[in-house]
């Protein structure tokens, strides 16, 4: 039994024929493999057949390949267990073009393949959570339908013998027009209720100048800096997630505005219930310890002083002030830039606040049974990347379609994201929050250096180890344009 994600630098790398989806839910596989247990089958899925190959490089029960008794996924499950999967389910489409969506978020073929070999580990006992806390103005059920992880979850209703339920850990939805917060509306939310981990020393924010000036997920920076001051780092996130046994990581290959990259370690996201407890920028620019924005100007002072009268305003009666802080966001976007061309709210190289939160909740759970901080050994965990579709440019809600037909799957957090971000055509050194994944820490993410993760991976310019991925062997995404020229491999 694989226990203790911090210790394994060992990834897989499979790379498809071609950057497809199957199009028909729940997306049965087309062949029936010796330990494929449901029977039904469908047309050509080459999503089944790459997850099933990553399983195989990494030598899972590699006695067993080839035969009915074949249970990868048996190393790091038991039967009895609970196994949480987290896909990326950012929104129901492209923040811009209604009718994209597969650069957003994980397709349910991939949730599918990794399921069925849950499923076959638990053998009848235990239970299934597939969960995500979305964006707080995303359409949840459109999501599930346009994804198909509904279907998938229904084909498994009754026949599988363990429950697989499917969960929006979100506790309130935002009604969000032209970028403005009109309306919150309440959810039901995880029916575990939440957990809350105050970090206290050990969070990466500790001594961060930022303290007081944090903004998080809405315009109440009251709420994000209380908990966030007086040596206190407090995160609330889904107790469903917290005492999973198992954790299923299954996110979206794609640049993100805030950290680079969005893999694994900002996948977490979506486990926490106290979304605006997140720090996500700090007010201001360099000259005063701010990341909001690169540089002082007066367009900055202005807008800073101007959104932050708007947002309080729009605390206080959104029904009168929501209208007239989007009409007078039309006004100033001629004078202060459009937001898919300037920096602002964080949205680049320097933003030294949000890569610390990311690694803060990935400690979280990490180190969390539902019932200790921190628990004896780390929680028990697997991710597979889909890179099928992916995104690139202005990532995470508008990015650019990017077909690059990769999977990537490990034990470890820190190491699945190096792998895929070198992959991207990107360094993880020069990106904080991988950078500094290395870094001691009372609680360690990666027990291991950079150099030492290896990559198996039936493509041969893929393997080996992580340094042997060279420009020539990787693709060239475009990063987002706060990010450009500063993470890119081979620029200096």
């Amino acid at each position: 039994m694989r226990v203790g994600a911090i210790l394994d630098p060992m990834t897989a790398a499979h790379r498809l024929p071609r950057a497809e989806y199957p199009s028909d839910p729940p997306f049965h596989p087309a062949v029936s493999y010796p330990e494929y247990q449901w029977g039904s089958l469908g047309l050509t899925n080459l999503i089944y057949e790459g997850v099933r190959e990553l399983l195989r490089l990494l030598e899972l029960d590699q006695n067993h390949y080839g035969t009915k008794m074949w249970n990868p996924l048996g190393e790091i499950i038991q039967p009895g267990d609970r196994v949480v999967l987290k896909p990326n389910l950012l929104s129901h489409s492209h923040r811009y073009r209604p009718n994209e969506w597969e650069q957003v978020i994980t397709h349910g073929s991939v949730v599918r393949a990794v399921l069925d070999y849950v499923l076959l580990a638990l053998d009848g006992r235990g239970e299934v959570w597939i969960v995500d806390g979305p964006q707080l103005d995303a359409d949840w059920g459109k999501t599930v339908q346009r994804t198909g992880i509904g279907a998938v979850c229904e084909f498994f209703e009754g026949i599988s013998g363990v429950p697989v339920r499917l969960l929006d850990l979100r506790d309130a939805w935002m009604d969000v027009r032209g970028d403005v917060m009109y309306a919150k509306v309440s959810l039901k939310g995880d029916p575990e209720g939440a957990v809350i981990v105050d970090l206290g020393g050990r969070s990466r924010l500790a001594g961060h100048p930022g303290a007081g000036r944090y903004y998080g997920s809405e315009y109440d920076r009251a709420e994000t800096n209380f908990h966030h001051a007086e040596g206190r780092h407090e995160y609330r996130f889904s107790r469903t997630v917290a005492s999973a046994d198992v954790f299923i990581n299954l996110p979206k290959m794609k640049t993100h505005k805030k950290v680079g990259v969005t893999l694994c370690l900002k996948n977490l996201v979506g486990i926490n219930t106290g979304r605006n407890w997140l720090p996500h920028h700090t007010c201001g620019d360099p000259t005063g310890g701010g990341d909001q924005f690169p540089e002082a100007s007066a367009k900055t002072t202005l807008e800073r002083w101007g959104i932050r009268q708007f947002q309080r305003l729009t605390l206080l009666n959104p029904t009168l002030f929501a209208p007239l802080f989007r009409a007078a966001k039309r006004v100033a976007r001629p004078i202060l830039g459009e937001t898919e061309e300037t920096v602002r709210s964080g949205n680049w190289y320097g933003n030294d606040t949000a890569w610390r939160m990311v690694h803060d909740i990935n400690r979280c759970l990490l180190y969390s049974d539902g019932d200790r901080f921190p628990a004896s050994i780390p929680k028990r965990y697997f991710a597979v990347v889909d890179g099928v579709v992916a995104g690139e440019g202005n990532g995470p809600a508008a990015p650019d379609r990017c077909e690059a037909g990769a999977l990537v799957a490990g034990f470890n957090p820190v190491a699945v994201d190096c792998v895929a971000t070198r992959l991207m055509g990107f360094d993880p050194v020069k990106l904080a929050m991988l950078r500094e994944a290395f870094s001691p820490a009372d609680l360690p993410m990666a027990a291991f250096q950079l150099r030492d993760i290896t990559i198996r991976s039936d493509c041969a310019e893929w393997q080996g180890r992580i340094g042997d991925l060279t420009e020539g062997v990787t693709y060239h995404f475009g990063a987002h344009f706060g990010w450009r020229g500063r993470m890119e491999m081979g620029i200096t």
